[in-house]
């Protein structure tokens, strides 16, 4: 599946405690033209974005990490800059991602391991939607897309 060259410019931040899963995504989507930034945790994420959201277009993070999971920073990352993109990743069955509030089928999601197709499908998927779905207001940390 040929997925297009992407627009100059665009960065995307890649958020997993594990360095293998970061530096290999940093690798696709770098070798694919995409400006990436790595952070191993919540803190380190937001640091990155507190320096330079204005640059950065997609998020990628994993949802099961230590200290803040993914869900948590993503709905922290949507209240601070609410026009930033998301894709969720994950390795762990359904039970464990409901465990972290991640149980809407309708949010961006990349099973791990992924493969190269894969990753570049799904940042450009998310990259090319319109807006970010909305926090429902009646379960938390849940994406809406109403």
């Amino acid at each position: 599946m040929a997925v297009p060259f992407p627009a100059p410019g665009t960065t995307i931040l890649v958020v997993d405690d594990e360095r293998i899963t970061r530096r290999v995504a940093y690798r696709i989507l770098s070798e694919e033209g995409y400006r990436v930034f790595e952070a191993a945790s919540a803190d380190e994420a937001l640091s990155v974005l507190d320096m330079a959201h204005r640059y950065i277009h997609l998020v990628v993070l994993d949802v099961v990490m230590p200290v803040v999971d993914g869900v948590s920073l993503g709905r922290e990352i949507v209240a601070h800059w609410p026009g930033l993109k998301l894709l969720y990743m994950s390795a762990h069955p359904a039970e464990v991602l409901a465990a972290h509030r991640l149980d809407d089928l309708q949010v961006r999601f990349l099973a791990k391991p992924f493969t190269r197709d894969e990753l570049l499908a799904k940042a450009r998927d998310a990259l090319d939607r319109r807006r970010e779905p909305r926090v429902s207001g009646n379960t938390e940390g849940v994406p809406d897309h109403g």
